[in-house]
């Protein structure tokens, strides 16, 4: 649906569904504004017991689907613990299944305010949370982890290939209007050479790509809009937006360092996206932890296999 639609359907009812891995995997909608409804997908053990509770932030421009596989791995590796994870994945504002017809202009702050108001529709108000964000989701994170800090909500924060933003923000004065008119010149309508010339040189490192840049090209081209969101123009516009406005200040940057919470940066040494210099930036500010990969945005299939190992020793030491 485009930005210029001026009404938002009744949420659907969810459903649920039980995989060969005996995984939940809960699928709905919810209306958090009059003008804006997320689409999610919860992953719960089949038990009775507590669960903890993970929600998972995705970048710019993709749908929850890039978050599938690391999602079951986590509710699969803790099913039989004592203390089982449930997974809440889900789509922004406008992208993929997600819908909006608000034209305000997008800021991490409001994204971070979106995930809270999911959270308290799919758990509770009052539900402490683990928050992974991956890119511009790791913007979202550190906005809704200050938000959860305020209700002592928050039980660790993971914060992949992101960054804290620039003081100097040239591009910040763009608003979603004007981002729109430069999506033409960003976004190829070939989806074959969006992917190839675009996505996987920026994605991936070189020798990533010559392990896995075929097969990840045959995916995404297959299943293109499944993927990732660039059929929606606006969308991707006020994404852009978020990207260019976000910055964690030193003061706010202390206050999640004083809280006192579990923190991982996960850094990337080849990122074309997110410099590797700002992903250490953002540890340093924070006193994190810090588990570093010499890869670009993303992974081969080996790699995510240490990717995702990173993150379970992150929630194994903080359940």
């Amino acid at each position: 649906m485009s930005l210029s639609e001026t009404a938002i359907s009744s949420p659907e009812q969810p459903n649920t569904t039980t995989n060969r891995d005996e995984i939940k995997i809960t699928t709905g909608f919810v209306k958090i504004s009059p003008d804006t409804e997320l689409y999610y997908e919860l992953r719960s053990p089949q038990v009775l017991q507590e669960t903890s509770k993970v929600i998972m932030i995705m970048g710019a421009f993709a749908t929850l689907k890039h978050f599938d596989k690391q999602a079951q791995f986590i509710v699969k590796h803790f099913a039989h613990s004592s203390t089982p994870m449930e997974v809440l994945t889900y789509d922004h504002r406008g992208i993929g299944k997600s819908l909006t017809t608000s034209k305000v202009r997008q800021t991490s702050r409001m994204l971070a305010d979106d995930a809270l108001a999911l959270i308290a529709k799919v758990w509770a108000a009052n539900e402490p949370v683990h928050i992974y964000g991956a890119s511009l989701g790791g913007m979202v994170a550190q906005e809704l982890a200050l938000l959860l800090i305020q209700s002592n909500r928050l039980r660790s924060l993971y914060l992949a290939v992101t960054s804290r933003g620039s003081f100097i923000r040239p591009m910040a004065i763009l608003g979603p209007s004007t981002w729109s008119l430069l999506m033409p010149f960003l976004i190829k309508k070939d989806h074959e050479r969006m992917i190839r010339d675009v996505l996987l040189p920026a994605t991936f490192s070189p020798s990533a790509l010559k392990v896995s840049g075929e097969r990840y090209a045959t995916l995404w081209i297959n299943e293109y809009d499944q993927w990732w969101a660039f059929g929606n123009q606006d969308a991707c516009a006020c994404q852009c937006s978020v990207t260019a406005s976000h910055y964690l200040s030193n003061d706010k940057g202390r206050l999640i360092r004083d809280a006192g919470i579990p923190i991982t940066v996960q850094i990337s040494l080849k990122d074309a996206l997110m410099s590797s210099k700002k992903q250490e930036e953002l540890a340093k500010l924070l006193n994190a932890k810090t588990v570093v990969f010499d890869q670009g945005h993303m992974g081969d299939d080996d790699v995510q296999k240490e990717l995702f190992q990173a993150c379970i020793q992150h929630l194994e030491e903080n359940n």
